[in-house]
């Protein structure tokens, strides 16, 4: 990972590069200096100043960019990895490379092979090429915008950058967030359509590099051409790839073993952020089986330990003889203000949520224990093209099922671009065939291109800037063309066995792992078991210093302009007061593009762009048997074993004729207790007063203790008892 950055002049053969500029590209290059702590380079001339900051993870010692061809007319620079330049190389055996970097080898493609030089490239990367001889700059990213590039065109400079705060720092560029983009995301408002968007800076004139694009900026002309090198596969299932005899499962086991291989692979040491999953358990055990020594890193949450995802994550460190740093996460311990408007700074983008306030600890503790360590793998991005997300369409229902809610998200597309056709809804189905058309393939085919779209805005974008807030490098085996061109190609007739809640993963790691991980249901990172404790957790930092982050949001330019402060607030204190219907998720989104208002419009001044102090105390790891330990672990994550817990307000008990309890939740039916486990309703019953944890355990005999203390832990995890202070 590097930081580029660089200014052009445009559309004038008299004006030139002036000191103006040059100190533009240095303040944009110190703004990337977490980027790439390890060196500094430039390049310039009168037309352009090609600037580059770099974090050495190959050939630390002989790898420096801006790279300049031997004729001088072409000067490239590149932030990623390549990982097939070795073959790259051979493939040119008249080249000489002057250096030992991995991203020297797109210097001399480019001059053989002109637009078509990323074709056979293999790798994540964002670069920028200065073609001297046509006068033009050209800008290309990896097919699927693992790493960034923007830039905008202003007073006769075209500004490029890897991060937008570089073009803040610029001085060269307004900055302006952009709110009719973000009001418009589906992504953002988390709308179920297939409906299609381009991929957004959230700031006004400035443009982002799309994934698999090359684009060339024509300096006389000011003119911009596009074209994509490559295209995502149809998924549809019938396109003339398919190979109905192709063993899918062997060569999916292959090419995910191939590219963690290559992704491990580094002159710097490498972590891992283990999850328990399937995806980043396969990544460890395959890097392990490659003879590649990392280091793993794991979440430790209230919700971690209820889903197990914590427990398995330890099974598979201890299974490859791992070191696993288990990272404990309280839920009481959320972001000051102060410590949000950083990320939210640092992560650039109204997404940012409590996920990447965990795997920032997580960062902290890496750097913090291992400052050598300069690159993390990563399990993200898998499930959007193996069949990741279909038991959270469908839940138990099948490929079939699966299939009816695509052909809902089909319809509410429809009606969503033309409102007018609402009118012939029927509710349940329509009059009209046109608002439902599309065979279940095609729905399956516009499902993935939705999904390749928001990795690129989600996904990509977030794991690049809080590994770049650490001067690590994410890397995501997962994200090799020829795994998705694989998934791309199963014929439709075999989509419900390999496709349904991934069984192609399942199957190809069944051998790989320790027993049962492989078939452990799909768990969000935060979300699930113990997600009441994440909400609450968001809800206490909004409401933080008297709701400080809502009243600066607020008063934003943008804020003042767009939003609602009195629903704002009225929804933050309805969320607080426990109604559950309030969208935390949205709320915060909506409170994050006021705060980015003005990060933005400032050019992130306020942002910490030097290295940062990482603390001794915090966090904290969770030691020994966290399966056998789980309920002392959870209670520590809570306050300790003296906490005290309440029961939540609204919630009422009605017993039906077959004696059941029924837990009734702000008057929905949530649960059923059996008659033998009466003391979970009267545990319930008696924590109507704050009640010590100790105390409340204790009074549920003659119950084995063991299955009373994880009752009372999931019941902390789904909201139905509450920690409460008492005065001492």
């Amino acid at each position: 990972m590097c930081g580029l950055a660089g200014v052009a002049v445009v559309g004038s053969t008299v004006d030139r590069c002036n000191p103006a500029d040059v100190a533009a590209v240095n303040s944009m290059l110190a703004s990337l200096t977490r980027r790439g702590p390890d060196g500094r380079g430039m390049v310039q001339d009168d037309a352009a100043i090609l600037g580059f900051t770099r974090l050495a993870l190959v050939a630390p010692q002989d790898g420096d960019q801006p790279f300049t061809s031997a004729d001088g007319q072409v000067v490239l620079m590149a932030n990623g990895e390549v990982y097939n330049h070795r073959e790259l190389e051979a493939s040119m055996p008249d080249v000489r490379l002057r250096t030992k970097s991995d991203c020297e080898v797109l210097l001399h493609l480019y001059e053989r092979k002109g637009l078509a030089f990323l074709d056979d490239v293999r790798g994540m990367f964002a670069l920028v090429v200065h073609d001297r001889r046509s006068g033009r700059v050209i800008f290309a990213r990896d097919r699927f915008g693992i790493k960034p590039i923007y830039h905008a065109v202003q007073d006769g400079r075209l500004v490029f950058a890897s991060e937008l705060k570089a073009l803040g720092r610029s001085g060269c560029v307004p900055m302006r967030f952009d709110w009719e983009a973000a009001l418009h995301k589906r992504l953002l408002t988390a709308e179920p359509s297939f409906d299609r968007s381009a991929l957004d800076s959230f700031v006004t004139g400035v443009h982002a590099t799309p994934a698999a694009t090359i684009e060339v900026f024509d300096l006389a002309s000011a003119t911009m051409t596009a074209h994509r090198y490559w295209q995502l596969p149809n998924f549809a299932g019938t396109g003339p790839a398919t190979d109905p005899d192709l063993d899918f499962v062997a060569e999916y086991r292959r090419l995910v073993a191939t590219s963690v291989e290559e992704c491990a692979t580094a002159d710097a040491d490498v972590g891992l952020l283990l999850s328990g999953g399937l995806d980043s358990a396969a990544v460890a055990v395959l890097a392990a089986r490659a003879g590649k020594a990392v280091t793993g890193f794991a979440a430790v949450t209230p919700g971690t330990l209820l889903n197990g995802d914590a427990e398995a994550a330890q099974r598979v460190a201890e299974y490859i003889g791992m070191d696993l740093r288990m990272v404990m996460l309280p839920p009481a311990r959320h972001a000051t203000p102060a410590e949000w408007l950083q990320l939210l700074a640092g992560t650039e983008t109204p997404f940012c949520s409590a996920e990447q306030w965990y795997k920032n600890h997580l960062y902290v503790e890496a750097r913090r224990t291992n400052p050598a360590l300069k690159a993390m793998l990563l399990g993200q991005a898998a499930d959007e093209f193996n069949g990741g997300y279909t038991t959270a369409f469908a839940g138990d229902g099948g490929w079939p099922a699966f299939q009816q809610a695509l052909q809902q998200m089909a319809k509410s597309t429809r009606l969503l671009r033309d409102g007018r056709l609402r009118a012939w809804d029927a509710g349940t189905g329509s009059y009209l065939r046109s608002v439902s058309r599309g065979t279940a393939e095609e729905n399956y085919a516009d499902f993935v291109r939705t999904k390749y779209e928001d990795i690129q805005q989600y996904n990509n974008w977030h794991e690049d800037r809080m590994a770049a807030m650490h001067g690590v490098e994410a890397r995501v085996p997962f994200l090799d063309h020829r795994i998705v061109e694989l998934t791309g190609a199963i014929p439709a007739a075999r989509h419900a066995d390999l496709l349904w809640d991934k069984a192609i993963a399942r199957l190809a790691f069944r051998d790989v792992l320790p027993a049962g991980l492989a078939d452990r249901p799909k768990i969000s990172f935060y979300r699930g078991t113990g997600e009441e404790l994440v909400r609450r957790q968001t809800i206490a930092m909004l409401s933080a210093d008297g709701g400080a982050l809502l009243e600066r949001a607020l008063d934003s330019t943008g804020g003042k302009e767009h939003l609602d402060s009195d629903s704002v607030f009225s929804a933050l204190d309805r969320a607080a007061a426990g109604d559950r219907t309030v969208d935390v998720d949205v709320l915060l989104r909506v409170v994050n593009m006021g705060l980015l208002d003005e990060i933005v419009s400032s050019g992130f001044s306020d942002y910490r762009l030097e290295p940062l102090d990482y603390p001794a105390d915090e966090p904290k790891l969770a030691t020994g048997d966290v399966g056998r330990a789980r309920h002392t672990i959870f209670t520590e994550l809570l306050g300790g074993t003296d906490i005290h817990v309440e029961t939540a307000s609204g919630i009422d008990f009605a017993v039906d004729d077959a004696g059941l309890t029924l837990v009734i939740v702000d008057g929905e039916i949530e649960y059923a207790v059996e008659p033998g486990q009466g003391w979970i309703v009267e545990a319930l019953q008696k924590a109507v007063t704050p009640t010590g944890i100790g105390e409340l355990i204790d009074s549920c005999g003659p119950a084995p203790r063991e299955d009373v203390e994880g009752q009372i832990d999931e019941m902390l995890g789904a909201g139905l008892l509450r920690t409460v202070a008492v005065a001492a």
